[in-house]
């Protein structure tokens, strides 16, 4: 990647792609307790919003609260470039599964 250091020292690299992390990950974390109520308090969801919607939902946040962490760990320790490349692949997944992990199984 042409914006990306090559050779020398990746110090500044590693430290931002750690801080994107430690920002993003708990980003997710309101999401996963949002989801969580709304599958317990079924009476807050707007009319039409079914509890497979719903629980459809509640795996995104966790899964990217695990690779938003781990894509730190990775562009910290082994490179930055594939910590950046996790980041990517995180866009790419959250905007596939706008419906819901389940829906992206079954169709």
């Amino acid at each position: 990647m042409l914006w990306l250091n090559h050779g020398g020292d990746r110090f500044d690299e590693r430290v931002a792609v750690a801080l994107y992390a430690l920002s993003a990950t708990p980003l997710s974390v309101p999401w996963l307790v949002i989801f969580v109520h709304l599958v317990r308090h079924p009476e807050l969801r707007v009319p039409g919003i079914g509890d497979g919607y719903v629980r459809a939902q509640v795996p995104r946040p966790v899964i990217g609260i695990v690779l938003y962490g781990l894509s730190g760990v990775l562009g910290w320790f082994v490179s930055p470039v594939l910590g950046v490349a996790t980041f990517v692949l995180m866009i790419i997944f959250h905007a596939a599964t706008s419906e819901g992990v389940r829906r992206l199984r079954r169709g």
